[in-house]
């Protein structure tokens, strides 16, 4: 039955019990058994009176005057607060009796509702005057003077001790075993709040959806992809954990304060409460990292296989579980629970701006906040780096990588520089291959043909010589034809000469003009390729500057598995010490 659901009268019976579960050595109660039915308010009394005879004081307020009898002592107070009567009951009913009036003696014995309309009769006396004869009565002496002034501490009677003889040791494991069964009995029927909890998640989740219908699902495509994107929605995973967390649990330890400091007092021990609402808070992380991790793999074509999947719900599972620790710490500090929402964002706020997505900050300054580790985490397990990790290349100057040519970098085995950051084999960084061309796979156009060979020059003969005797008629023939054959023969050698020249020129021309041609593809060639190579190399440095910090070679196991350990210890120090200081905290609460 919820508490809300009771009478006035039965809630006052309930707020009774629970004091009364603490077995306390003194109980003050102010009207106990007003509301009560007759027979309610006589058990009451009658318990309050086993108590009492236990060695237990109790002392209440009451007008309720039919079980007075059942009390040891009685006080009457005038307006004022002046003392009228201390003392058994059965005497103050002697004492007050004289002051009636005959008619009222005649009437019945006295009464102890007649005691109030003596005190309030104005002509019976003043408060004061009340308050002096009392003081000037024999009970007063007996009563009040006499056990001040007149027993010594040594008379008095030893008092058991209570707290130690009632105080029931209960091991730590069964009280976590009760406390959790109540705080899951509490979710099950508080059942508004049990569906929104479970509900929150995947209605934050379900976001994704709207973001890849805006960025498109492949956001770690080669050509179509965008790291800005994937940071974005990688970092805003991490949040949705880690604020849905910490808002689900702030408000676990607040809500229960008083409570928790009365079962302090019946040796509730505090690490079994704390751990009590840590392992249930641990069930909602598990199972709202499931809804985050399905939606994700849902609405985004996500890399990787498998392992990818378990590490990352892993990953999201200690972040989810840090913001719950976050809120439940929230929940400790809290004075009420009009407090802990603001707390909450007192701790909210520093997981966005210095997780290390939005702003680049020292890692002194990140490392204590758990969504870095987890968004660092992530990154690494998606491999969006993987291969500008392995590339020893960006690890050296500007100045170098500068001074480098596309040439150097093949030759350097630079796997993310030059024309191989554009090849997917080679460097597969999201949105890179949006800058590729056809000529970073092309051969560079082939050589011209090698030059014609120039023509030698003519060798002219040398011409007949002329005859001795000129008067020789037929050697002066001979000679005239002889000469004429030589002139025969230098045109032609003189006519094959200057085709041969003709025929240079032209293969010259020609080959100057392919030469040209060669020259002009070849500096396209390379602008095509430097066009391509620039833009890309700017990018991927802007992400080295920028996320380096989350990159990690995949291809080697040790380093990708100490990167994921470390990020995974790292959050796991942060509950811990979380859960440390929590215990701190209630510790300060206890009531001495």
């Amino acid at each position: 039955v919820l508490i809300g659901s009771l009478s006035g009268g039965q809630q006052k019976r309930v707020s009774i019990g629970v004091e009364l579960l603490t077995k306390p050595g003194l109980f003050f109660l102010d009207e106990p058994t007003s509301g009560l039915d007759p027979g309610t308010e006589t058990a009451l009394m009658h318990l309050m009176r086993r108590l009492a005879d236990r060695g237990r004081t109790i002392i209440l307020i009451t007008h309720a005057t039919k079980n007075v009898l059942l009390a040891d002592k009685v006080v009457f107070l005038a307006r004022g607060g002046f003392l009228t009567w201390f003392g058994p009951p059965e005497a103050a009913l002697t004492y007050f009796d004289p002051f009636r009036s005959e008619r009222e003696r005649l009437s019945g014995p006295m009464e102890f509702d007649q005691i109030y309309a003596l005190l309030e009769d104005a002509s019976k006396g003043t408060p004061q005057q009340w308050a002096a004869r009392y003081q000037e009565d024999a009970a007063y002496r007996e009563y009040i003077v006499n056990p001040l002034h007149g027993k010594s501490k040594a008379e008095a009677p030893e008092r058991p001790n209570i707290k130690a003889a009632t105080r029931r040791n209960t091991s730590s494991l069964r009280q976590l075993m009760i406390l959790s069964s109540r705080n899951i009995k509490i979710l099950i029927r508080d059942r508004s709040s049990l569906a929104l909890m479970l509900a929150a998640a995947p209605l934050i989740g379900l976001l994704d959806f709207v973001l890849s219908s805006v960025l498109g699902p492949d956001l770690f495509g080669f050509n179509d992809g965008d790291v800005t994107d994937i940071v974005i929605t990688l970092f805003l995973l991490v949040v949705y954990g880690v604020l849905v967390g910490a808002l689900s649990q702030m408000r676990e330890f607040v809500k229960e304060g008083e409570i928790y400091r009365r079962e302090r007092l019946v040796s509730l021990k505090i690490f079994p409460y704390v751990l009590s609402k840590v392992w249930v808070a641990a069930l909602f992380a598990l199972y709202q990292t499931a809804a985050y991790t399905i939606i994700r793999y849902l609405a985004f074509d996500m890399p990787g296989g498998v392992m990818e999947v378990i590490l990352i719900y892993v990953t999201l599972g200690l972040a989810t579980m840090t913001g719950m620790m976050l809120g439940l710490f929230a929940s400790a500090i809290s004075p009420n629970a009009n407090t802990a929402p603001l707390f909450v964002i007192l701790l909210i706020l520093p997981q966005i701006v210095l997780g290390g997505a939005l702003v680049q900050l020292p890692d002194y300054v990140t490392a204590p906040i758990p969504t870095r580790w987890a968004f660092q985490a992530i990154m690494g397990i998606t491999g969006v780096g993987s291969d500008i990790a392995a590339d020893v290349c960006w690890t050296l100057s500007e100045e170098l990588r500068m001074a480098m040519t596309i040439e150097d970098k093949l030759s350097n085995n630079c796997n993310c520089m030059g024309t191989n950051a554009l090849r997917e084999s080679s460097c597969n960084t999201p949105g890179v291959g949006g800058f590729y061309v056809a000529a970073i796979d092309e051969s560079p156009p082939a050589d011209p043909p090698p030059p014609p060979e120039r023509p030698e020059n003519p060798v002219i003969p040398e011409p007949p010589e002329q005859p001795a005797d000129e008067s020789d008629q037929v050697a002066v023939a001979e000679y005239l034809t002889a000469l004429q054959e030589y002139q025969v023969l230098v045109e032609g050698i003189r006519s094959d000469s200057e085709a041969a020249f003709t025929e240079y020129e032209a293969e010259l021309s020609l080959y100057q003009a392919q030469v040209v041609a060669h020259q002009q593809e070849l500096v396209e060639w390379r602008i095509a390729r430097q066009s391509a190579v620039l833009p890309a190399e700017g990018m991927i440095a802007l992400i080295v500057e920028d996320y380096s910090w989350t990159f990690v070679d995949k291809d080697s196991p040790e380093r990708y598995f100490r990167f994921v350990a470390t990020a995974w210890a790292a959050q796991i120090a942060i509950i811990l010490t979380l859960l440390v200081v929590i215990l701190i905290v209630q510790k300060q609460k206890d009531i001495h």
